[in-house]
């Protein structure tokens, strides 16, 4: 049974939660009364733990020498088996996508290179500057949003428009996460839009979380524009002090936030996320005697 759920914790369940959030997000700003697109919502889940499973095999040298994520790195499962669930979970993902219109398959089609030049070389978008914020910003804001919306609803103009606050939201929180990182990435000759910018890469992300709350404004959405009040202060303050202890918590907080309000929309989702935090708290401390994940970061 561990080992099984070895292979279901090495699709990063903390890491599917922010692309729930988007695909249910994306759902609901159609307007639409209707119960979730399930088999939509299965299809999206595993097309990015499959995307999660290729970005760790091309990370198991440098997850071993950080020691993180344990799986690749100590030989829980091996680069052979990860390749062959990774490929199992996107040939399961298009055939969840099936009853579908053409429109949804087409875009998890474009997640799913999405993935592959975000990981794979000689691409690998997350270690190149402009191109590693793009990919997270149309990765999540708009990729994942569109999902859900296409699920449901024609793509059209209205789907990008609405999809807008999302984007810049999660590019403002993207760069954030690379300025803890900056000092390191620069001895090890990483260039990611953190390093690129330099302190600028406060005043940047600033902006942009400013922008998606007046873009939010204009659309009526109280999901992102309450988590954009909320966040606005913080980011300032993280430029206004330029300081690792604010910078965390403009991602800590900000981000969370849009996931519970979500979760009051989708009280079932909350369901969800109790179980998964409760799970891999069991299974992190049964496999590894370790506490995670952890409230406090």
């Amino acid at each position: 049974m561990i080992h099984f759920l070895d292979y279901i914790f090495l699709m990063r369940p903390t890491l599917l939660v922010p692309g729930w959030t988007f695909f249910l997000i994306g759902f609901y700003r159609t307007g639409i009364s209707q119960r979730i697109p399930v088999l939509a919502f299965v299809s999206a889940t595993l097309m990015m733990g499959g995307i999660y499973v290729i970005n760790q095999i091309m990370d198991i040298e440098s997850d071993r020498i950080n020691k993180k994520l344990y799986l690749l790195p100590e030989g829980y499962i091996s680069v052979k088996q990860a390749w062959i669930e990774a490929i199992l979970l996107f040939a399961l993902a298009f055939v969840c996508a099936i009853p579908y219109p053409l429109r949804f398959k087409v875009l998890l089609f474009v997640s799913f290179i999405g993935g592959i030049l975000y990981s794979v070389p000689p691409f690998q978008f997350k270690g190149r500057p402009i191109l590693d914020l793009f990919s997270n910003s149309f990765g999540y804001g708009l990729v994942a949003f569109s999902l859900g919306w296409a699920a449901v609803r024609h793509v059209s103009f209205d789907t990008i428009l609405y999809a807008l606050p999302y984007l810049f939201a999660v590019g403002a929180v993207f760069i954030n996460t690379t300025i803890p990182d900056m000092e390191g990435d620069r001895k090890s000759g990483k260039i990611t839009t953190g390093v690129l910018m330099g302190n600028n890469a406060y005043l940047f992300s600033t902006i942009l979380v400013i922008v998606s709350f007046i873009l939010c404004v204009y659309l009526k959405d109280w999901l992102c524009g309450i988590t954009s009040i909320i966040a606005i202060p913080l980011f300032l303050l993280a430029y206004i002090k330029r300081n690792l202890t604010y910078c965390f918590l403009s991602i800590r907080i900000s981000a969370p936030i849009l996931v519970l309000l979500t979760a009051v929309k989708f009280l079932w989702f909350a369901l969800v996320l109790v179980i998964i935090f409760l799970g891999m708290r069991m299974y992190y401390k049964y496999r590894f005697n370790i506490i995670y994940p952890k409230i406090n970061g």
